[in-house]
């Protein structure tokens, strides 16, 4: 696999000529700005996502891939929260990506989802997606209390650098990208058991010191189908000057 740097600088040659073909997303965060304390659904399906911190903080505006990004602070314990999350909960198919720059190896550190640990009788309801120990897992739970999940392997994800990360999800499979190249894949055989929470970026859905994300994050994009390998490089270049 080609490492970060080569990655972005192929990306950004051929942006111009992708982001003609990017498909439509259902949610999208583009991390531009925090205006009144919200970052924009700039989708136009309404999925605005309102920012939290300890002490009144939220997330820095920073440099990102695609203009801004927002700078996460764990020891802040800062998130973004969306609460309309119809759609978004449980789709027989999605894909879901972004621009992720961690700052750490160790830890869990969550990118966006609403499923919590095990704790207390199944089911576990929700799915996530994080960054984990230089990895990309994702994960959810099922009715019958089962934990499905794919990861991809060890340092695929290295911190200090910025990655774009993608999952799909068909009800049969799903398929985590690094940099656009498939990295890893698990089958699957139950739908995903819809969570009623308020979906979460950049933290845990439950204790906000438990798995708080430490980096930053750009162009949170969610769709309501599986992303073809051409779109899912089509997607991750939107908005990137050539």
């Amino acid at each position: 696999m080609c490492n970060s740097l080569a990655v972005l600088a192929m990306l950004m040659i051929f942006a111009c000529i992708a982001s003609a073909q990017a498909p439509e997303a259902v949610a999208h965060w583009a991390m531009e700005e925090i205006a009144d304390g919200v970052v924009a659904d700039v989708s136009g399906h309404g999925h605005d996502a309102t920012a939290h911190g300890t002490e009144g903080s939220v997330p820095e505006v920073v440099p990102g891939i695609a203009g801004n990004a927002l700078r996460f602070h764990r020891e802040r314990q800062q998130y973004l929260e969306v609460k309309d999350i119809e759609g978004l909960a449980a789709p027989e198919a999605m894909t879901v990506m972004a621009w992720i720059r961690p700052l750490e190896r160790q830890g869990a550190h969550e990118i966006i989802g609403n499923k919590g640990d095990k704790s207390g009788d199944p089911p576990w309801p929700g799915w996530r997606m994080r960054y984990f120990w230089a990895r990309l897992i994702f994960q959810y739970g099922t009715a019958g209390g089962e934990e499905p999940s794919v990861g991809t392997e060890n340092w695929s994800v290295e911190p200090g650098f910025w990655h774009h990360v993608t999952v799909t999800y068909d009800g049969k499979r799903l398929r985590a990208y690094i940099n656009c190249d498939l990295a890893a894949e698990a089958e699957v055989s139950e739908p995903i058991m819809p969570h009623t929470r308020a979906l979460v970026i950049g933290n845990y859905p439950g204790r906000k010191n438990a798995y708080a994300f430490e980096g930053a994050i750009d162009e949170l994009m969610i769709f309501d189908r599986v992303l073809a390998p051409q779109e899912i490089f089509a997607a991750a270049v939107q908005g990137i000057a050539p």
